[in-house]
């Protein structure tokens, strides 16, 4: 089952990508809020059950930065790079000021990091992972760190609700419910007995979860108008929040293990913060070119099918490039 393990955790971080481009192409009228439901905690919790306590808190700190925040301002340079040269008045805009100091500020509310503003998850999930560090370190044991993640996702929860506007460096607000789903993954990868019930019962959990998971989260968003979304601190119910989140994280785990392999969500998956980072680039240069070849009506009949064709583009496009750059970094290497 080892092997399998591995391959599906890929397999369910491809899956998890593609719902995120996708949902990213979806209006909020459309069914956007099902995706919206479970995506982000999945990523969260996938990284749980990736993460090691056996190194030091200095090592699993600079592995973390050297995973997470050096892609970030790589990646956040590169865009407001390209924002900034399309900025009319570049030179003595306030707006470019405060946009070039989003960057260090990790948070992507409040009209910051107008350049990317998905680019949120990754400072997030460094704090994340340093808040479960530290927790771990002194409180190591099963029963106190349920505990303890409880506490969090009650904590995280409350100060959505009575503090929505206060938005911290590096997404510290949005950790503290994160931080809940990462280490509920770490758990739950450490328990055999949860593990082998999920892959025994994949084939009758899939179906129940999935409908339950798009139960929830259709009463969820009918009852408050609007989707979940943690970026923003709208986690509406806390009991309708954490319950279609974790349906949704266990259906597409269990869909995962039916499949045991499966070479291009692999591929996707394993490449999921590339497509995460560059994909709204592509979005921008797709809406142009839909502009200038489509006429409005047809756009308009279009409309459905759009957000697919996005999706398949934006992955096409982006594997493509990353292929070649990898593949002209290769060659430079052997002629150095």
């Amino acid at each position: 089952m080892q092997n399998e393990r591995t391959h599906w955790i890929d397999i369910a971080r491809g899956i998890g990508i593609i719902f995120v481009i996708y949902a990213h192409v979806l209006g909020s009228h459309d069914f956007r809020y099902l995706f919206y439901a479970f995506h982000m905690p999945l990523f969260f919790f996938l990284s749980g059950i990736l993460h090691k306590n056996s190194e030091g808190f200095t090592a699993f700190l600079k592995k973390s930065a050297r995973r997470l925040l050096i892609p970030y301002f790589i990646f956040a340079s590169l865009m407001y790079f390209l924002w900034f040269l399309n900025l009319k008045n570049h030179n003595l805009s306030h707006e470019a000021i405060k946009q070039f100091l989003s960057i260090f500020y990790g948070n992507s509310n409040n009209g910051l990091m107008a350049f990317n503003n998905i680019l949120w998850f990754l400072p997030t999930l460094f704090v994340t992972r340093i808040l479960f560090a530290s927790i771990t370190g002194v409180w190591g044991k099963t029963k106190p760190l349920i505990a303890l993640l409880f506490f969090f996702s009650v904590f995280g929860y409350i100060f959505s609700i009575f503090m929505p506007y206060i938005k911290l460096p590096f997404g510290i607000e949005t950790a503290l419910s994160g931080v809940a789903f990462y280490g509920t993954g770490f758990l739950w990868q450490k328990s055999d007995n949860a593990k082998d019930f999920i892959f025994k019962y994949k084939y009758l959990l899939f179906p129940i979860l999935l409908v339950l998971g798009s139960i929830t989260a259709t009463i969820d968003f009918q009852n408050y108008g609007h989707q979940i979304d943690m970026r923003l601190s709208h986690l509406n119910n806390y009991f309708l929040f954490y319950f279609g989140a974790f349906s949704g994280i266990f259906t597409w785990i269990a869909f995962s293990m039916i499949l045991k392999k499966n070479s291009l969500l692999e591929t996707i998956g394993k490449n999921a913060l590339i497509l995460f980072a560059w994909h709204p680039i592509v979005f921008i240069y797709l809406n142009k070119l839909l502009v200038v070849f489509l006429n409005l009506d047809t756009i308009d009949t279009l409309k459905k099918i759009i957000p697919l064709l996005y999706t398949i583009i934006s992955i096409s496009v982006i594997l493509f490039a990353d292929s070649i750059i990898k593949r002209l970094r290769f060659a430079l290497q052997r002629l150095i």
